[in-house]
């Protein structure tokens, strides 16, 4: 009896050392880099989905989302900058960017760090859901989706150009592409669908979504699955973003009568 207490002791305290350490990691050695690619028809999926991010919380708000539809799918990319490889963390990780219904619109000054620097976005409404995913090539069927990678929620955003030159390596192709502007901020989300509460697992991990130029890839059929759907044969085409992983410094909610408001962690 007492050998076993030892042990699950011994158990539960190398599970707390390993999540501190994992939390000590860089973004980027915890969630993947995405590059994500134009899903030109996909169908409208009616839901009750009860979102809460790191925003929301602040203002006590839920947001309701009650529909869904693919507009991007996200594999795991490879990127070398100046030489500098950042790796895939897992191949299993794929994300699907459904956009659902129209949000509020709430402006906010937000600033993040990720390996382009420094930068300072301006938010707009929320956007898109992003959906952890099972990935297959057919004639294979999609596994299940992952349950080590935080759904995200993603926001309208602009900011200054990075203009840098990456070569970008996933399971479709390899190619040289400049990362352009950011067009997404995505706060990783608690999401309510019916029963089913997914928590979050980093939540000091952020995507920042950027543009990127123009692909030569002609596209390819994919099968996927997830929790809200399963398809297959589903179309993809060129890429058209990349998103980085990113810490958030401290955002504002900006106002139209004192400016920026008070900085949240």
């Amino acid at each position: 009896m007492k050998k076993t207490f030892v042990l699950t002791v011994f158990l539960v305290l190398a599970a707390i050392f390993a999540g501190s350490a994992q939390a000590q990691l860089p973004p980027e050695q915890r969630v993947d880099h995405f590059r994500c690619y134009i899903v030109p028809q996909a169908p409208t999926l009616l839901v009750a989905v009860k979102l809460v991010d790191q925003f929301d919380a602040a203002a006590s708000m839920v947001e309701n989302i009650t529909q869904l539809t693919i507009v991007r799918h996200c594999n795991p990319v490879q990127k070398i900058v100046n030489g500098v490889i950042t790796p895939i963390v897992s191949i299993k990780h794929h994300l699907e960017m459904f956009t659902f219904n129209t949000q509020p619109v709430v402006l906010r000054q937000v600033v993040i760090s990720n390996q382009f620097g420094q930068q300072v976005l301006t938010t707009a409404d929320a956007k898109i859901l992003a959906v952890p995913t099972g990935k297959a090539l057919p004639p294979n069927p999609a596994p299940p989706a992952p349950t080590d990678l935080d759904h995200y929620k993603c926001y309208n955003a602009s900011g200054n150009a990075v203009n840098v030159l990456a070569n970008l390596k996933d399971q479709f192709l390899s190619e040289n592409t400049t990362v352009l502007r950011p067009v997404l901020f995505c706060n990783p989300v608690k999401k309510t669908h019916g029963s089913i509460m997914v928590g979050i697992l980093n939540p000091d991990v952020h995507l920042v979504c950027y543009a990127t130029s123009t692909s030569s890839f002609a596209g390819t059929s994919i099968n996927i699955r997830n929790q809200f759907v399963s398809l297959t044969n589903l179309v993809v085409r060129q890429p058209d973003l990349l998103c980085v992983p990113s810490l958030k410094l401290s955002w504002a909610v900006e106002t139209p009568t004192t400016g920026t408001g008070a900085a949240q962690p």
